[in-house]
């Protein structure tokens, strides 16, 4: 800051008492910083999801600290006689661009860290999720626990999914969106808007020249993956069969696969 108003007072610095009029109103405006310093804080706090009103009160709050800083700094400096008022005018515009730029980079450094925190804090959201191990299917009063290593395939009935199991099909009031949400995807896959399968039950993949696949279950089950969600398929057939975090491994290590 310092240097920027030495900068801007360049042309004058030979002229009597300059020198000593930019210290003191260096002194003064990082005094200034320090003080509006918890006034930036309340006001980013009130204003937080407003960037032009944090902008616009940081504009009006250094244009008026600027000119009263450079104001008092004149007066104390030149003396009342020696104070000129179009000098005294840029010199607060000076000052007031100073204490702006401060603001902003304030503001700018806030946002930066709730933005920081925001994204840790999501990320160890997504971390720590817990995935649905069961599911409890109500018929009347009567409640049945569905384990989620029994699903074999899920399907869409309107608002109804179909869990299907080896023991029998059972009616679960959500959709598919919520339910996918709540499944883990390395033990299932979408492969339709009205379709989920384990990966672990896929023994077969036949292609279609449209782009999409016929999945064949261990139950014997066929069902069309289409274009949509053949992506996931796709990356699945074609990943390494060395790496073990692969989601290709249950699909290598089943017999009778063919290959596209």
């Amino acid at each position: 800051m310092y240097i920027l108003l030495l900068v801007a007072a360049l042309p004058h610095l030979t002229e009597r008492d300059i020198l000593r009029y930019n210290t003191s109103a260096w002194a003064i405006l990082f005094c200034v910083t320090l003080l509006i310093r918890p006034v930036c804080r309340t006001v980013s706090a009130r204003w937080v999801y407003s960037w032009l009103a944090l902008e616009g009160c940081a504009f009006v709050f250094s244009l008026l600290m600027g000119s009263l800083v450079t104001f008092v700094t004149g007066l104390g400096t030149f003396g009342w006689a020696r104070l000129n008022g179009s000098n005294w005018m840029v010199s607060g515009v000076q000052s007031a661009m100073v204490l702006f730029l401060w603001c902003s980079l304030y503001f700018s450094i806030k946002n930066w860290q709730s933005t920081k925190l925001d994204r840790a804090a999501e990320s160890e959201g997504q971390e720590s999720r817990a995935y649905a191990a069961r599911f409890a299917i109500r018929t009347g009063s009567r409640i049945q626990v569905v384990p989620q290593e029994n699903v074999l395939w899920i399907s869409a009935a309107r608002d109804y999914v179909e869990l299907h199991t080896r023991g029998g099909t059972h009616l679960l009031r959500e959709t598919m969106r919520s339910l996918q949400q709540r499944l883990d995807p390395a033990r299932f896959v979408r492969i339709h808007r009205s379709r989920i399968v384990r990966w672990d039950q896929i023994v077969e993949l036949s292609g279609r020249e449209n782009g999409e696949y016929v999945v064949k279950l261990r139950d014997g089950s066929e069902h069309r993956c289409s274009r949509t969600y053949s992506g996931a398929l796709d990356n699945w057939v074609d990943s390494e069969p060395n790496d073990g975090k692969r989601l290709a491994d249950p699909l290598r290590e089943s017999s009778g696969m063919s290959s596209r």
